[in-house]
């Protein structure tokens, strides 16, 4: 991809920011205390917030407790350090500048409904994913921070009468940040800032969460992805401002709502550069992220929204995401509760289809629409004339942003009767995947699926499910045409969402009887951690719905081999401070980290072990205080406390932890 003029110079800027690689018998040193080698961490809880003035910040009082093979014990004690927060200029950059395809910021939003337009500027509020990657330029080590910024939340009127919320309103940012390390205490600072060139892939759309691959790129997923049905007929306004193609349908020449849902890997050089490309062969979906498992072949996609599916994808090649096979699950019950009342399941895996990225690009550059690919019928349609939609199949899911039951839109899903044309099951399996996913039984079920990670060692993958609610419950299925699962408990303490837990294995077979070439194909899903309601005189959190002490509403999920810790980051309407957790997955012991500003979310995580004998948490705050986060609270909190909150957010990291591990790349 070609680089453009500045970005050129700004990675000759780059260029200049580097550290040196300890050897390697001092990065072995670093894991030691005494000649004894870590054997366990525990953390201590931070309290849940019990003023004001705790309520507007971020903070933690955690500690690290090691444990050593000789018997002794550290205590370290965690900090939150903030790197930059949206709208900071680091060199000659502002860190969430929303631009067009030339780099130009954009100025003004697309008209609403009623004529209004919101004024840029525009900052985005909502960082989300971090990779701190690591690259060597022959005995040097640079480190640079991708960071992407999901959406903006809101900005005032050009009109001067009021503000506008900008969800999906706007074309998407990433940064690249160079970082510099303090060898002896541990404190990272960007020194250069620059925005990723999206123009090569047509711009970006919401991305959301991400992971580091194995071969050290940054894999992001581009979440709630336009509704082609409707994009058809009506313009893609937040992407047609990126183009310069305003008011154009795709077949205009305006934004194409296929180009946009799909994974993004971003390959950072030596020289500060940063290369995306968007991973059209792994499906088209409401991406949170994609995890590669230690095969470096085989990724699990968790699927956002309601009524969405658990995609997988093995790859032709290790390290190589561009073509290969897509499948998504079936939900078999064993059990409606579960060891921990959340139920449990054998999964099958339905083959969607093996393609190439090209192939699939091809489709989407020769402007391929939604009614190429599916004959429709309604419901009355179907009663009124069974026998003339005899072949068409009824699907209920998640149907993308802008359709019924998108995000904030308020309106309801509805059955839909679909027929795949002639010819178009590659376009259904990467264009349509969870329409397409449902005509072939997938399980489509699932609500609010959000990160996945894994732990290699036990050969666990592990899913959070954010809101555990709608189909997902017996008896609540409604008009949905199948009903895999069927969990029995309380809904409001479902509602409070959960991390389910997969065990990985090989010589499996997918729905055509066909081996799945991988060894590392989630064959159960299980209840792990779950949320609950809040218990009646709960001393904190007078104004959560979820029980304080317990995680409620999981989003953002990390693994940690070296600390045998899964982290946990809240994205909950039920806590009115979102916590990050910490869950021994040996002992069970669950240990609150940071407390984020109301109405923030915590996002962006990443654990970095063993960076020059320091490791780092990753992590962000996006959207703190925003007016639609805390508009359900009283005056006290959506206008008072409100008024106290940075609502920039943040790009940050937990430090003060030792190393963990060899000196990682």
């Amino acid at each position: 991809m070609k680089l453009h003029p500045i970005a050129a110079a700004i990675a000759l800027a780059f260029s200049a920011t580097a550290v040196m690689i300890p050897a390697a018998a001092a990065a072995d040193k670093a894991v030691r205390k005494g000649g004894a080698t870590v054997t366990g961490v525990e953390f201590t809880s931070t309290p849940a917030p019990n003023s004001t003035a705790e309520m507007a910040v971020t903070y933690t009082r955690s500690s690290a407790i090691v444990s050593y093979g000789d018997g002794s014990r550290k205590v370290f004690p965690l900090t939150h350090h903030t790197l930059f927060r949206p709208g900071e200029r680091i060199g000659s950059s502002e860190a969430g500048l929303v631009v067009d395809h030339a780099g130009r910021p954009i100025m003004a939003s697309a008209p609403d409904g009623k004529g209004e337009q919101a004024r840029g500027p525009f900052h985005a509020y909502a960082p989300d994913a971090n990779s701190l990657i690591r690259v060597r330029d022959g005995k040097v080590e640079k480190l640079f921070l991708v960071t992407q910024y999901e959406y903006h939340t809101e900005a005032p009127l050009a009109s001067g009468k009021g503000t506008m919320e900008l969800y999906a309103q706007l074309p998407a940012s990433m940064s690249l940040a160079a970082l510099a390390q303090d060898r002896r205490s541990g404190a990272l600072k960007a020194t250069q800032l620059a925005s990723i060139d999206m123009s090569g892939i047509g711009g970006l759309w919401i991305p959301c969460a991400a992971s580091l691959t194995p071969w050290n790129t940054h894999l992001a997923g581009e979440e709630y992805e336009p509704n082609a049905r409707q994009f058809e007929r009506e313009p893609l306004e937040s992407m047609n401002l990126y183009l310069g193609t305003p008011g154009k349908t795709a077949s205009e020449g305006g934004a194409n709502p296929y180009r946009y849902g799909h994974l993004v890997e971003v390959k950072v050089g030596a020289d500060g550069t940063a290369q995306p490309v968007k991973r059209y062969a792994m499906g088209r979906l409401a991406t949170e992220l994609a995890d590669v498992m230690p095969d470096e072949r085989t990724a699990y996609m968790g699927d956002d929204g309601r009524d969405t599916m658990l995609f997988m994808f093995v790859a032709d090649k290790a390290r190589d995401l561009s073509t290969g096979t897509l499948y998504a699950a079936k939900w078999e019950q064993r059990s409606a509760q579960g060891n921990d009342g959340g139920g449990s399941a054998n999964l099958k895996w339905i083959r969607l289809g093996h393609s190439h990225e090209a192939e699939v690009k091809t489709l989407v550059d020769r402007g391929i629409r939604f009614s190429d690919i599916f004959e429709t019928a309604t419901p009355a349609d179907v009663k009124a004339n069974p026998e003339q939609f005899r072949d068409f199949k009824p699907v209920f899911v998640y149907e993308g942003q802008g359709g019924k039951g998108a995000p904030g839109s308020g309106m309801k899903q509805e059955v839909t009767y679909l027929k795949l044309k002639p010819s178009m099951e590659t376009a259904a399996a990467f264009l349509e995947s969870r329409r397409y996913g449902a005509m072939l039984g997938a399980t489509s079920e699932f609500t609010k699926m959000e990160g996945v990670t894994h732990n290699a060692e036990d050969r666990k993958l592990y899913v959070a499910m954010s809101y555990i609610e709608a189909g997902m419950l017996d008896g609540q299925n409604g008009e949905r045409p199948q009903d895999h699962i069927k969990l029995k408990g309380d809904a409001k303490d479902f509602v409070c969402g959960g991390i389910y837990q997969a065990h990985l294995s090989g010589a499996q077979r997918d729905s055509t009887g066909e081996a799945i070439k991988s060894e590392w194909v989630a064959a159960t899903l299980d209840a792990l951690l779950l949320g609950a309601r809040k218990p009646f005189g709960q001393p904190r959190g007078a104004y959560d719905t979820c029980d304080t002490e317990r995680v409620a509403n999981p989003d953002n999920i990390k693994y940690s081999s070296g600390m045998r810790t899964l982290f946990i980051g809240e994205d909950s309407g039920n806590h009115l401070n979102n916590f990050l957790w910490a869950l021994n997955i040996d002992s069970g012991n669950l240990a609150r980290l940071l407390s984020a500003p109301a109405g923030g979310e915590h996002t962006g995580l990443q654990v970095v072990p063993n960076l020059g004998g320091h490791t780092y948490i990753m992590g962000n705050i996006q959207h703190p205080g925003a007016a639609n986060d805390l508009k359900k609270y009283p005056e006290a909190i959506k206008v008072e406390l409100r008024k106290k909150i940075d609502q920039r957010g943040s790009i940050g990291y937990l430090g003060g932890l030792p190393a963990f591990g060899p000196q990682s790349r």
